[in-house]
């Protein structure tokens, strides 16, 4: 994987290289092919551009003569289609990319259009490495650990002692109830609550099952639509099941930093939207959480006894079938440096100097690396742990499965309409 040659710049190895061979093409040809890289990066994470852009301005600082691009949208019959709105729905096996950011649920669905890799460090999450294999094969590198984490307020010691010793959904929602503390959870969405039905339905029969149901039969269990619904019962009026809110992304998250709910549930990287908008819109007399003031654990079982660990998944870096020979060798060069400690602290470490004076905060995307230290960033501990046992889902057809089941679930769960 091109290790060790940052004295001596990429393109010009690969220029000696085609020489030597008697295959170099002509400039034009060059820029248009070899030294050009194309990625497509997962589209749902917090200031995805500007994620990309530094990575893009690295990598290139690094290797003088190559060129990356983003890969983020495509043609189909006459239209142009953003890939930020049809991820999840064919989109990305509809763009033309060398790397592909793969979330594992659609990774059985694409290996025909991928190539076999090997990891390029040992110290991934077991559940990441099993998350990109299939049939013994090793098909992305993994990159970001996914799924969602129950966030509470550290400042109400009821808040606390009610989160902190609930085994059971059952158990959380009712002492909130009593205790007239507030949920937020997004519950709306066909993706979404596709989701949430593997993670109650996993706790039923087991992750491994509970796939293979899910694929067979598109009428969502009716023990779990009564737990989802019994969840919506612990939500503010109005809020968890508003289609709206689902689309304007970190709403939830914002409304838990700025005290309109006591407890929170959502995927790592959506913090970063109420931490960044209390640093830069909390006023003066409003006590707005800071990171030290959040607690997280992991989400209570569903059903007990619980088989299983939880849900979670996994966005890994695929490389196209198609590719080879130097381009290949770049391809994987590239993907060894996001996985690396310097490109993930490039995106992740907070710019500041930290705590509540920080002029940033980090995205807290979760790294699938175990021995990646984030500086400037609480938090991490505290996700790695809570994502500790979780399962992730293999089956092919799986996510269109899912999307099915989640648009059942939007007429079945509990409403919540306004006050």
């Amino acid at each position: 994987m091109f290790s060790g040659i940052t004295a001596r710049t990429l393109a010009g190895v690969v220029t000696i290289f085609l020489l030597l061979c008697g295959l170099a093409p002509a400039p034009r040809a060059q820029g248009a092919d070899w030294s050009t890289l194309r990625v497509a990066f997962y589209p749902a994470v917090p200031e995805r551009r500007a994620l990309f852009y530094l990575l893009e301005r690295e990598f290139e600082r690094l290797y003088p003569g190559l060129n990356v691009e983003l890969v983020e949208t495509y043609e189909e019959a006459g239209k142009t289609y953003s890939l930020a709105d049809t991820y999840y729905e064919g989109g990305i096996a509809k763009v033309k990319a060398d790397i592909y950011e793969v979330d594992t649920i659609l990774l059985s669905d694409l290996v025909g259009r991928l190539q076999s890799v090997s990891l390029p460090f040992d110290d991934f999450a077991p559940a990441a490495v099993e998350a990109v294999r299939r049939n013994n094969e090793t098909y992305a590198v993994p990159h970001w650990l996914c799924g969602n984490f129950l966030y509470y307020s550290k400042r109400d010691a009821d808040v606390v002692a009610a989160v902190e010793k609930a085994e059971t959904w059952p158990e959380l929602v009712a002492d909130l109830v009593a205790k007239r503390k507030r949920l937020m959870v997004d519950l709306s969405g066909r993706s979404t609550l596709g989701e949430w039905y593997l993670t109650a339905y996993a706790d039923l029969v087991g992750l491994g099952q509970a796939q293979k149901d899910v694929r067979s039969s598109k009428s969502p269990d009716s023990r779990v639509v009564a737990a989802l619904s019994d969840l919506v019962s612990a939500c503010e009026p109005g809020f968890c099941r508003d289609s709206n809110l689902h689309r304007r992304s970190g709403y939830y998250a914002r409304a838990f930093v700025r005290g309109q709910a006591d407890v929170y549930v959502g995927y790592s990287e959506s913090i970063h939207y109420g931490l960044r908008d209390a640093l830069e819109n909390c006023l003066m007399g409003q006590r707005c959480l800071r990171e030290d003031e959040i607690g997280i654990r992991p989400l209570p079982a569903f059903f007990t006894p619980r088989k299983g660990g939880g849900v979670g998944w996994v966005d890994g870096l695929a490389i196209d079938a198609q590719l080879k020979g130097i381009k290949l060798a770049i391809a994987r060069e590239f993907i060894k440096f996001v996985v690396s400690e310097p490109g993930y602290r490039l995106v992740l470490v907070p710019e500041g100097e930290g705590g509540v004076q920080a002029s940033d905060i980090s995205r807290y995307l979760l790294p699938a690396r175990q021995g990646v230290v984030i500086d400037k960033a609480p938090l991490y501990p505290m996700f790695v742990a809570a994502h500790g046992g979780r399962g992730t889902g293999m089956e092919v057809g799986l996510n269109d499965a899912l999307r099915a089941v989640g648009s059942e679930l939007n007429r079945l769960v509990k409403a919540n309409p306004p006050k």
